[in-house]
């Protein structure tokens, strides 16, 4: 390795050489010159004397010197050995030293490893194996070339790609070999580094190198995007030291507060202070967080305008690998808006948000309350139920703008003769309850009773001048008369008052057991009749009344009556009874639907049997008009039987056409566009205007049975009746009389040009199969 030191310096042996050289010279060539010069042997004996000193003394410092650059070049030659021999064994690559004819001359430990065999084996070139046998190359004529360039000077290195072939015959390491030119003296033989790097361990390093600058780029997109949140975050942040000086705020808090950094860096966080906490507060919260390194909750703090606000904070603590707090770190929200918001919701589940008044949940609890105050007391107390009527006729007429205006207006009248400790609420849209407290005799609940009903009654005036009235109702019930629970109380207030409301408007009623028991009755038949419709177990059945052509006689259709058979008794439940109790239940919907699809069921099932009528009359009531989407109804059912449109007829009211007409005209033509035909059942017992008769798209007039009944003795009746054929022939309506009984009243109805009848003259209501044997004995 002394070949790679650039420095002179003396072998032992050449500093031999120079000495017996150099006295040789001395020798010869100094006797000579002498000779010439000092012709006195006296002198030249002095001379030759003189010559022998200084020819030892000169001989003698150039053989120390000459030693001693030997000894100091062996010396840096074995340090630089030694260095360089390290230097190898640390890396994770091979190196040999090669002459021109690739003879290796020397390899460090770890390409002899990779190769089975010693430096000794390799420097002896075993078997005639040169560099290029040992460490063989891919392509050897494109390595020749880059190797002449190399010694040519053209290039400083050249790199390919080898195997290291053991001698032991095991797998050959794949290498990149890197080439170049070894330094060397002026008269030396050119030789060559060989540095020999695994390409295994290279590829492992290139990836361990790219995943270190992966994680290294992460983990500074991770500080940036930190940062990057903290600066943008809606929540402010505040940065502590250990000593509780302002160091940082982002740029949140500075929205939030309205200080600048400038103003708050080195500052204490307790010029933030509301003043709404005592010490006791903050020293709680500190040995929160010097306990367990976290407080989290609900403060005051004070903005920089002096406004006060409560925000939701966290403050933790950081602390060193030695755990020691180096900062501290304070996120905050300002909640004020979830406050307000809290507040709002917890007022509107209690209040009703139209009149500001309890809801009926509330009034309930309180009721309860109070209710358990009373028991202990002995206090009696009243519960009133304001029925107020006439809103829908005010919401249909002026708008329910108006009409909430006008429900307001009469809720404040109340409120105001209300005494010190009673309570008012909204139980259900039209209806109001009162809690009056202290009632020693019921005579008091009835005159704040009366004091209502003209209070509601004050008019409301709109700016334009606009006057309205309401009325009310109210029923009364006492505590512990009637009631022991505010359910009870209420459930009897609301049976008083539907019956003060039956009776007008302006009445006063006081609870009785006798309107519980009707109320039960109405509860359990509506049970009833739910189970029934959901079992479809025969309960529910359709009759069929048939109808007579009267110039032909001929029955030409029916119309289709619901009849339910009582399960425990046999009998059947009178209309009379269920039809009000599935109109108010809602029940009259599902009920008129079902009604609906077994009619045009039974039409075609007839049809197919060849019994075929010209019309199927079914009845919808104004309920289930306005609870029912009539037209996709009645097309589901049409669709499903496959019964044709011409042969259905819907019977409606008057008080269809009265109600909402515009809307429910459109209705009327949709249906009509169906191809069915419609009928106003009971005409003249309603609004029977004639506007009405003019502008829907009516097909048929049935006179009512209350006209028919009293034919021909009541002469009043014959005339209503003979000007209604009149008046709908007029219009190009057919018309059918109901109820007919009697051969007198047929003739009457045929002398006078009435187009049809039904009634018990000609049959009774009919199950299918009996109508079906009518028809078919007709």
């Amino acid at each position: 390795m002394h070949r790679f030191v650039k420095t002179w310096h003396v072998t032992p042996w050449q500093g031999l050489l120079a000495y017996v050289l150099l006295g040789a010279l001395w020798v010869f060539a100094g006797d000579a010159w002498l000779a010439q010069v000092v012709t006195d042997p006296l002198r030249l004996s002095l001379y030759q004397s003189w010559k022998g000193w200084v020819y030892v003394v000169v001989t003698g410092l150039l053989a120390w010197w000459l030693l001693h650059r030997a000894r100091a070049a062996e010396r840096l030659h074995h340090s630089l050995t030694k260095e360089l021999g390290r230097i190898a064994h640390f890396t994770s690559s091979g190196i040999a030293l090669v002459d021109a004819q690739a003879r290796i001359h020397w390899a460090d430990e770890r390409l002899c490893g990779w190769l089975q065999c010693s430096l000794a084996q390799l420097q002896a070139s075993l078997d005639g194996k040169d560099f290029g046998d040992w460490v063989v190359v891919q392509d050897r004529d494109w390595a020749a070339q880059q190797l002449q360039r190399l010694l040519g000077g053209e290039i400083e290195y050249y790199q390919s790609r080898r195997e290291c072939q053991p001698v032991t015959g095991q797998a050959a390491v794949p290498v990149l070999c890197t080439v170049t030119r070894a330094p060397r003296l002026a008269g030396e033989e050119q030789q060559l580094i060989c540095v020999l790097t695994p390409l295994g361990e290279m590829e492992a390093a290139r990836a361990a190198l790219e995943r270190s600058e992966t994680s290294l780029r992460q983990a500074q997109e991770c500080q940036r995007l930190a940062a990057s949140v903290v600066d943008n975050t809606s929540e402010g942040v505040l940065v502590t030291d250990a000593q509780q000086r302002i160091v940082s705020v982002n740029a949140a808090f500075t929205r939030l507060l309205g200080y600048s950094e400038a103003e708050l860096l080195g500052q204490n966080p307790r010029v933030l202070q509301s003043g709404r906490h005592d010490a006791a507060f903050y020293q709680a919260l500190w040995a929160r967080v010097h306990e367990r390194g976290h407080w989290q909750g609900e403060i005051w703090n004070r903005r920089k305008s002096g406004e006060v606000f409560p925000e939701r904070m966290s403050l933790s603590a950081v602390r060193d690998a030695q755990g020691q707090v180096t900062h501290y770190v304070c996120v905050f929200s300002d909640v004020t808006e979830e406050k307000q918001r809290q507040a709002q919701l917890q007022y509107l589940a209690q209040h009703d948000p139209l009149t500001g008044i309890y809801n009926r949940h509330y009034f309930l609890g309180l009721l309860q309350d109070t209710l358990q105050q009373a028991q202990a007391s002995g206090e009696r107390l009243a519960v009133l139920q304001i029925n107020m009527h006439r809103f829908k006729d005010i919401n249909d007429s002026f708008g329910h703008a108006v009409g909430d205006e006008v429900y307001r207006h009469a809720v404040q009248q109340a409120q105001g003769v209300l005494r010190a400790g009673d309570s008012m609420g909204r139980v259900t849209g039209d209806e109001l309850a009162v809690l009056m407290r202290g009632v020693l005799v019921a005579e008091q609940a009835g005159d704040l009773a009366r004091q209502l009903i003209a209070a509601v009654a004050q008019p409301w005036r709109s700016p334009e001048g606009l006057s309205v009235v309401v009325s009310a109702s109210i029923g009364i019930s006492l505590y512990p008369e009637h009631g022991a629970t505010a359910e009870a109380l209420l459930q009897g207030a609301h049976a008083a008052g539907f019956e003060a409301k039956s009776s007008g408007s302006g009445n006063i009623g006081f609870f009785r057991e006798s309107l519980t028991s009707a109320a039960h009755e109405r509860l359990a038949l509506e049970a009833q009749l739910r189970q029934a419709l959901r079992a479809d177990d025969g309960q529910l059945q359709v009759y069929y009344q048939p109808q007579v052509d009267l110039p032909s006689g001929r029955i030409v259709g029916a119309e289709a009556l619901l009849r339910w058979r009582n399960p425990h008794t046999g009998g059947f439940i009178s209309p009379a009874q269920f039809i009000p109790v599935a109109e108010s239940s809602g029940l009259i919907a599902p009920l008129g639907d079902w009604v609906l699809r077994q009619v045009c069921t039974q039409g075609q099932r007839w049809r197919a049997q060849g019994l075929e009528l010209q019309r199927l009359a079914v009845n919808v009531s104004p309920r289930q008009f306005r609870l029912t989407d009539m037209y996709a109804s009645v097309s589901a059912a049409l669709h499903d039987s496959a019964y044709p449109a011409r042969a259905l007829e819907l019977e409606i009211t008057e008080s269809v056409l009265a109600d909402d007409p515009e809307k429910n005209r459109a209705v009327l033509l949709r249906l009509r566009g169906l191809g069915l035909s419609i009928a106003v059942d009971d005409f003249g017992t309603g609004y029977s205007s004639l506007t009405y008769l003019k502008r829907f798209p009516l097909d048929v007039l049935k006179i009512d049975q209350g006209f028919i009944r009293d034919i021909p003795g009541d002469s009043d009746d014959m005339a209503i009746s003979a000007a209604i054929i009149a008046m709908a022939h007029s219009l190009g309506l057919l018309v059918l009389a109901e109820g007919v009984e009697t051969p007198e009243q047929l003739d009457f109805l045929r002398q006078h040009g009435c187009d049809a009848y039904q009634g018990y003259l000609c049959s009774r209501p009919l199950p299918a199969d009996e109508f079906a044997a009518l028809l078919q004995a007709r």
